[in-house]
C-alpha cells in the first residue's frame, strides 16, 4: 500500500469513511480551481459535486483537510519521496533506530519522543530530529522524577505519522519485524539505523568487546536485527529472547566498538 495512503489513514475524518478520500478530493478541487480561477467555492462545489461548506476554506482560504496537510507536508519534507541513497533516507532510517532503541510514538497524538540512551546523548537525538528537517526540543528536562525526552518542536504529529506509515510501531506495540522503510533505502542508511539502535540498547559484556542489545521485543524482531547486522558487516550476531548479541568484530565494522 502506498505510504501516502497509510499516512492519510492515520487521521480520523468525520466526513469520510476513508481518510485518504479527503486527500483525493482536496487535490481534485485544487486542480479544478486552478482551471477556473474566476470561480469561488459556490460555483466550484457544483462542478466537483461536493458540499460548499466542505470546500469553502480550501478554495476561498488556505484551509485543507488534516490528512491532505499531513501528506503534503511529508512530501515537501521528502519523507516519502526520497532516493534510496539520499541523506534524508539515511536520516529517516537513523531516526527510526532511535525511536525503536530508546523511544516511542504516542498512540493518541502521534508525537515521537526519544529518551537518552547509554551511548546516545540528548544532543545526538536532537541532531537526528534536525537531520530530517524539524526543530527539536526537550520534554521533562526540569522534572526530576521523569526521564528527559527529545520531541519535535514543529510538524510533530506529521513526523510521527510518517515512520508509522513506514512500519515503526505506534504506542506500546512491540515490533515483530524491521520497518518497511529499510527495504527502500541503501546499506548506508541501514547502517545508520542499526548504529542508532545499538547506541541505545548495547551493553558490553564484562571484559569483552561483545555487546548485548537488551530489549523485551519478540524473538522475530531480535532475529531480524541480528540478520541485518550480519548482512551489513559480514560478522557474527545472534538473537535470543530479550537480546541481540553483537560480536566484537561486527561492532568494529559498524564503528561503534567501545575501547
Amino acid at each position: 500500500m502506498d505510504v501516502e495512503i497509510r499516512i492519510a489513514r492515520t487521521y480520523h475524518s468525520s466526513s469520510y469513511n476513508d481518510s485518504y478520500d479527503a486527500v483525493s478530493d482536496y487535490q481534485r478541487v485544487q486542480r479544478v480551481a486552478s482551471n477556473h480561477p474566476d470561480k469561488k467555492s459556490t460555483a466550484l462545489s457544483n462542478i466537483v459535486g461536493l458540499p460548499r461548506g466542505r470546500i469553502r476554506s480550501w478554495v476561498d482560504g488556505d484551509g485543507m483537510p488534516d490528512p491532505a496537510r499531513g501528506v503534503l507536508t511529508a512530501r515537501s519534507k521528502s519523507w516519502i519521496n526520497f532516493d534510496p541513497s539520499d541523506e534524508i533516507a539515511a536520516s529517516l532510517a537513523a531516526l527510526a533506530g532511535h525511536i525503536l532503541g530508546g523511544g516511542s510514538i504516542a498512540s493518541e497524538s502521534y508525537v515521537p519522543a526519544v529518551a537518552e540512551g547509554r551511548r546516545a546523548s540528548l544532543s545526538d537525538i536532537e541532531s537526528a530530529f534536525r537531520s530530517v528537517g524539524v526543530r527539536a526540543t526537550r520534554r521533562h528536562s526540569e522534572t526530576s522524577n521523569r526521564a528527559t525526552a527529545v520531541i519535535p518542536a514543529d510538524n510533530a504529529s506529521i513526523l510521527g505519522r510518517t515512520p508509522v506509515a513506514w512500519g515503526v510501531p505506534l504506542g506500546q506495540t512491540k515490533p515483530t519485524e524491521l520497518p518497511e522503510l529499510l527495504d527502500h533505502v541503501d546499506d548506508e542508511a541501514r547502517r545508520r539505523f542499526v548504529t542508532a539502535y545499538i547506541l541505545h540498547r548495547g551493553t558490553n559484556a564484562p571484559d569483552k568487546a561483545t555487546s548485548q542489545c537488551l530489549a523485551e521485543y519478540p524473538l522475530g524482531f531480535q532475529r531480524a536485527i541480528a540478520e541485518l547486522i550480519e548482512e551489513l558487516t559480514g560478522e557474527r550476531a545472534t538473537a535470543s529472547e530479550g537480546a541481540v548479541t553483537v560480536s566484537a568484530a561486527a561492532m568494529r565494522e559498524l564503528g561503534v566498538a567501545e575501547e
